[in-house]
C-alpha cells in the first residue's frame, strides 16, 4: 500500500498526575523517568512515526531486533531494524504499523523469527495508533511480546492431552481385545481335555496337539501385547514403583517389532541381567524407552543397526540407544534438546520426543546425553539413580 509522506506531528505531552491528596508532580520529573521505566519493560517497544521512521525504541526491541540507538532516529523502520514484520512478508504487503496508519485501528501480528542463536522464537505484536488533534495518526507504537515459553507449553499441553487421548483409546482397545482373547483361551483348554479323552491314533493325537499349542501359544502373545500397551499408555500421574528397565526394553522392542522388520532394521540387544530394579514411574520410563527407539528407527528409513545396551553406571543404572542412521550434525547437537526441533521432513516428527524425554528423565534425578560415534550415527545414554526422586522431581 502507498504509505502517505505527511509532516508528523509531535507526540503530545503526557499529561500532568494529579493523586488523590491533590498534588501535582512535577511534569519534568515524569519526562525524567520515563525513559528508564520504557527501557525496564521486558516487552520490545518502538514507536515509528506515519512516515514509517523510527523514533523511539527501548533497550530490549534493540537488544532483539536493532542495532545502535543512535542510529535510529529518523531512519526508515524497514531499513534499521530487523522487523519481525518485514521479515515475515518480505515488504511485499502491508505491515502491522502500516494497517494501523491506514485503518486507525489497533492490530495484532503473530511472528516467528530466528534469534542470534539460530533458535525459533515467536512473537505476538501490537500495533496502537496514536492520533493527533485533528483525528490523523501521527505515530505507531509497536509492542512486541516473546511468547516462546507460552507457545511451546500450549504445544505440550495439546500434545499431553493427544497422548493422553491415545492411551484411553489404547487401553480401550487393549480391554475389548481381551475379552475374546480370554474366550479362546478357555477354547483352547477344552479342546485339549477333549483330546485326552478322544479315541485317536498317536500321529493325530501329536499333530492335534501341536495345533492347539500353537494357538495357545500365539493367544498368549496377542494378551501379552495388548498388556504392554496397557502398561504403556497409563498416565504419567501414577505413583513411582519400582521399575525393571530391561523388560521396559523387552516390551518396546516387542511392540516395535513390525516396524523393525518393515524398515529391515535389525535390532540387537546387550541388556544386564542383574539390573537391580530402579525406584521411579513405570509408564515414564516406558516413555523414554519407546521416545528413544522410535528416534533411532526414525533416522534409518532404509534399514541398519539399532543396539540397546543396559548396565550398571555407578550408584544407578545406564541406558544406552545406538543406531548407525545419518548421526547429529555438530552445529546442532545443543538443539535437539529444545521443544519443536526436528530435522525430520514435515509429518514425521513434532520435534517433542527428545524434548519430553530429557525432562521425563530429569524429573527421576538422571541424565541423558548424546555421544559421538566414530563409526557414524547416533548414541544416548541415560543415566539414572537406583533410588532417586522417582519421576517427581523438578
Amino acid at each position: 500500500m502507498a504509505v502517505r509522506r505527511t509532516v508528523s506531528a509531535p507526540i503530545q505531552p503526557l499529561l500532568p498526575i494529579v493523586p488523590d491528596g491533590g498534588a501535582r508532580i512535577d511534569l519534568e520529573q515524569v519526562r525524567q523517568i520515563l525513559p528508564q521505566i520504557v527501557d525496564s519493560l521486558v516487552d520490545a517497544v518502538v514507536v515509528v512515526n506515519r512516515n514509517l521512521q523510527v523514533v523511539a525504541a527501548n533497550r530490549r526491541y534493540l537488544e532483539a531486533f536493532g542495532s545502535g540507538r543512535a542510529q535510529l532516529v529518523g531512519v526508515p523502520c524497514t531499513v534499521c531494524l530487523a522487523c519481525p514484520e518485514h521479515a515475515a512478508n518480505g515488504g511485499g504487503e502491508p505491515c502491522g504499523t502500516c494497517d494501523a496508519i491506514e485503518l486507525k485501528q489497533p492490530q495484532r501480528r503473530l511472528r516467528s523469527m530466528r534469534d542470534a542463536s539460530g533458535g525459533q522464537r515467536r512473537w505476538e505484536g501490537t500495533f496502537t495508533p496514536v492520533t493527533d488533534r485533528a483525528g490523523e495518526v501521527s505515530h505507531v507504537v509497536e509492542v512486541w511480546r516473546d511468547i516462546s515459553d507460552r507457545t511451546q507449553l500450549e504445544a505440550q499441553l495439546s500434545h499431553n492431552e493427544r497422548l493422553a487421548s491415545l492411551g484411553i483409546l489404547a487401553a480401550g482397545v487393549a480391554h475389548e481385545i481381551n475379552n475374546p482373547l480370554a474366550s479362546m483361551l478357555a477354547g483352547i483348554e477344552s479342546l485339549e481335555r477333549s483330546l485326552k479323552r478322544a479315541k485317536l491314533d498317536p500321529a493325530q493325537s501329536a499333530e492335534a496337539a501341536e495345533v492347539l499349542a500353537v494357538l495357545e501359544r500365539e493367544t498368549i502373545r496377542c494378551r501379552e501385547t495388548t498388556d504392554k500397551l496397557m502398561l504403556l499408555a497409563q498416565p504419567h500421574s501414577v505413583a513411582p514403583a519400582w521399575v525393571d528397565l530391561n523388560c521396559a526394553v523387552r516390551d518396546t522392542l516387542a511392540l516395535l517389532r513390525h516396524q523393525l522388520n518393515k524398515q529391515r532394521v535389525r535390532a540387537e540387544t546387550a541388556l544386564e541381567e542383574t539390573l537391580p530394579p530402579l525406584w521411579g514411574k513405570e509408564t515414564a520410563v516406558r516413555s523414554v524407552c519407546m521416545n528413544l527407539l522410535m528416534n533411532a528407527l526414525q533416522a534409518m528409513p532404509e534399514g541398519g543397526t539399532l543396539l540397546v545396551r543396559t548396565e550398571r553406571a555407578g550408584a544407578g543404572l545406564a541406558l544406552h540407544v545406538l543406531d548407525d542412521g545419518p548421526g547429529v550434525p555438530l552445529e546442532l547437537e545443543d538443539r535437539i534438546w529444545d521443544p519443536f526441533f526436528t530435522t525430520k521432513p514435515i509429518g514425521q516428527g513434532t520435534g517433542l520426543g527428545l524434548s519430553i524425554t530429557q525432562r521425563i528423565v530429569h524429573r527421576h534425578g538422571g541424565s541423558i546425553r548424546l555421544e559421538r560415534r566414530a563409526a557414524g550415527g547416533a548414541h544416548f545414554v541415560v543415566e539414572l539413580p537406583l533410588e532417586g526422586p522417582g519421576g517427581l522431581g523438578g
